[in-house]
Formats: C-alpha cells, sequence, structure tokens
C-alpha cells in the first residue's frame, strides 16, 4: 500500500509535466530559400532561369547575365498531407510548383500549375524533412540531387539522378536545404 501512496503522485506529476511541454515537430517553412550543399557549392542559393524555367545553383541567384532570379518557396513538412512545393519570386508573383522534368534530362524545374501526381493511391511529392528537401517516390524518401555543369561558370544546373553511371562530367551531388528568410 505504500508504493502505490508514493507511486501515484509521482505518476500524475510526470504526466503534468509531459502534458506542458508537449513534443514539438518541424513544420513547414515559408517565404524560404532553397540552399545547394555540395564539392563546388556551398550554401549556394537556388535561382530560377528566366529563360526556361527550370532550377539553377549559383553563388549570385540575381545574376541577369545568366538569366536568373531568386525565389522564395512554401515548403510543407514531412508531416503535411500536402506535398507541394510552390515557389514565388520575389516580386510577390506566382511561378509555380517543384516538379522533376523528365523531357529535360530530369532537370528540377517549376510547372506553371500545381501537380501532385498519384501512383496506386499515393500522393507523389517534395518535402522537408528536418531541414532537407526530399522527394517521396512511393512512400520511400529520396535525395539524388546534382550540381550539373553548365556552359557558365559558376553556375549548375539542378537535376534529379536516379543512376550515377549517367552523371556528366564537372556534376556532383547536392543536399538541398530550405531556410525561412
Amino acid at each position: 500500500m505504500k508504493w502505490c501512496s508514493l507511486l501515484c503522485p509521482l505518476v500524475v506529476m510526470q504526466a503534468g509535466i509531459g502534458g506542458v511541454w508537449g513534443h514539438v515537430k518541424r513544420g513547414s517553412e515559408q517565404n524560404a530559400t532553397l540552399y545547394a550543399y555540395g564539392a563546388n557549392a556551398s550554401a549556394w542559393p537556388i535561382a530560377y532561369g528566366l529563360s526556361d524555367g527550370l532550377l539553377y545553383i549559383a553563388q549570385n541567384p540575381d545574376d541577369t547575365a545568366a538569366d536568373l532570379t531568386p525565389m522564395y518557396w512554401g515548403l510543407p513538412s514531412i508531416t503535411d498531407e500536402c506535398w507541394i512545393v510552390n515557389g514565388t519570386f520575389v516580386n510577390g508573383t506566382r511561378a509555380g510548383s517543384l516538379y522533376i522534368r523528365p523531357e529535360t534530362d530530369n532537370s528540377i524545374g517549376v510547372l506553371p500549375y500545381a501537380r501532385a501526381a498519384a501512383v496506386d493511391g499515393i500522393v507523389t511529392g517534395f518535402a522537408l524533412f528536418a531541414s532537407q528537401l526530399v522527394y517521396n517516390n512511393n512512400t520511400e524518401l529520396e535525395a539524388q540531387f546534382w550540381a550539373s555543369s553548365t556552359d557558365t561558370d559558376g553556375v549548375y544546373a539542378l537535376v534529379w539522378v536516379e543512376d550515377e553511371s549517367e552523371v556528366g562530367s564537372g556534376s556532383f551531388p547536392v543536399v538541398v536545404k530550405g531556410s525561412e528568410s
């Protein structure tokens, strides 16, 4: 009986303290900048190519000579229901949604509309796992982003690589992370 009289108040106190400090999950981010981290790009912003709608890794995301402009991103968390990453230009104009574009050698680009593809009833898309951008490919989280060299010095195309044997010379893997502005 003494155990019960000593143990019950401790259990009640623990439950009360636990309720006050509930578990905090990392949530989605709004007006975030995407950065690439890799061998030749340490925290380089990801910019939008005005001429082709594709994304590029560049030290200067506002490089008019390379036809680039910076963007802000709405980044969902993997715990959110909607896994669509939407981009907005710095002037507030909506650009569209992040998408792997197979017709352009798996370049990462922005489509002018939100698109979530269903595969056997499972929605695929991009979201944050902690601060890292990942892709849900039929319930598997993947991060196969690469920087592919371009004709412009210091500017790399952001591409999705499933087979490393297809990687071109001067390319390197990158981790893409989001950070709220």
